[in-house]
């Protein structure tokens, strides 16, 4: 590795500098490729920190991460699944739970005072389904009504930080096969004009040339990627979409957020043999990418958001696993977090549920991060069609 890379922010200008012909001149004669245009706009001000966003599809089982072990309830409504002080790291400052030991950097970094547990987060009337719990997530309104204009984080790069490279998905970009720009509304737009204007025969030739030209650029920014990845080495072997990640933040593409996904959590059945290979894997591949920050100078500036869909129910089936449940635990960590517990505590009310209800809103805690990590005003992009949210979470996510 070559050291702490500078980051670097590539505005409109040295876009055009770079690339020839800008897009918004294309705009100019196809009103379809306005969006090409705006991809490119000035970047604001912000605390220029990354926010890496990492999804736990299927349904994070959060009783078996940070476990109330000395509860009667727990134990009793999870014969083979309920943790035992033996399988546990008591919490430092709360005895009443423990983090599982399968997951031994996040009980190092709770102890350091650098992992932030936001207890009972969900949304309101959630059904259990994982495509719509997903997409409710993803972009930021309970009401979707196919008029939200694209997911939460890519409305918060075109309205504060319009770069080329301003958020980044491990999984679209992370194949070579697929790399190009991350923006598929950018994509899109050149893709279906390209099409009309062949299929029909309009535009001058002049005009299709500017969208093959697009296309050139596409291939260029995923030159730019390959390139800058190409020499990051990491300090050690762990593989996974978090050593993406950390090539990533190494490029100096002015990326402010970085999106990555890992998956098998929905565990109806044989849960606890499950999580042997589920829970150690995000261990050690968090574990390497925390390692690899440090090692780029990066991590100081680094706060990562761990969330899943939904939770699972408090009571066991007989397979023995969990079925779909409604509020779970998000998870910050960094070095510049307000470590602790936070949010509501679970109690035996709670756990004589048939699932942990949810006290705080998930966009509470995203509006958190967009406001005092990354320095940006969350309303233009979680206050949409009239709704709103309570953003109260009870105490500061961030010192």
């Amino acid at each position: 590795m070559k050291g702490c890379v500078e980051w670097h922010k590539m505005n409109r200008r040295s876009f055009i500098a770079k690339t020839g012909m800008g897009v918004g001149a294309m705009a100019l004669t196809d009103p379809l490729l306005q969006t090409v245009a705006n991809t490119y706009g000035q970047s604001a001000a912000g605390s220029g920190d990354l926010l890496v966003l990492c999804q736990l599809n299927g349904g994070f089982d959060v009783l078996s991460f940070l476990a109330p072990f000395k509860n009667s309830v727990y134990q009793s409504k999870r014969p083979v699944l309920a943790l035992s002080q033996d399988d546990l790291t008591v919490l430092p400052d709360n005895s009443d739970y423990g983090i599982n030991n399968l997951f031994p950097v996040f009980n190092d970094l709770y102890a350091a005072g650098e992992l932030a547990i936001i207890q009972q987060v969900g949304y309101p009337e959630a059904n259990g389904s994982h495509f719509e719990s997903q997409e409710v997530f993803e972009y930021g309104v309970r009401n979707l009504n196919g008029t939200v204009p694209g997911k939460w984080y890519e409305r918060l790069r075109k309205t504060y930080f319009d770069e080329p490279f301003g958020v980044l998905d491990t999984r679209s970009i992370g194949d070579p096969s697929r790399y190009g720009y991350p923006d598929r509304t950018y994509h899109g737009a050149v893709q279906d004009a390209f099409a009309r204007l062949s299929l029909e025969k309009q535009g001058t030739n002049a005009i299709r040339q500017a969208i093959i030209d697009a296309y050139s650029r596409i291939n260029v920014r995923g030159a730019e990627i390959r390139e800058r990845t190409a020499e990051f080495e990491s300090t050690g072997e762990e593989r996974g979409e978090f050593y993406r990640a950390a090539q990533l933040a190494a490029a100096g593409l002015g990326t402010q957020i970085i999106k990555l996904s890992y998956g098998g959590f929905d565990t109806h059945g044989s849960q606890d043999q499950a999580n042997l290979d589920l829970f150690p894997k995000i261990n050690n591949h968090f574990a390497q990418f925390v390692a690899d920050l440090k090692a780029m100078g990066m991590w100081e500036r680094t706060c990562v958001c761990f969330y899943s869909e939904f939770g699972r129910r408090n009571e066991e089936n007989g397979s023995p696993g969990t079925d779909h449940g409604h509020g779970g635990h998000m998870i910050l960590a960094g070095p510049r977090v307000n470590g602790g517990l936070h949010g509501q505590a679970v109690s035996t009310a709670d756990l004589n549920e048939k699932s942990l209800p949810y006290y705080v809103d998930f966009r509470a805690v995203f509006a958190s991060c967009i406001q005092n990590w990354l320095g940006f005003d969350p309303k233009p992009v979680f206050e949409l069609n009239g709704e709103t949210y309570d953003s109260n979470i009870g105490s500061s996510l961030f010192v």
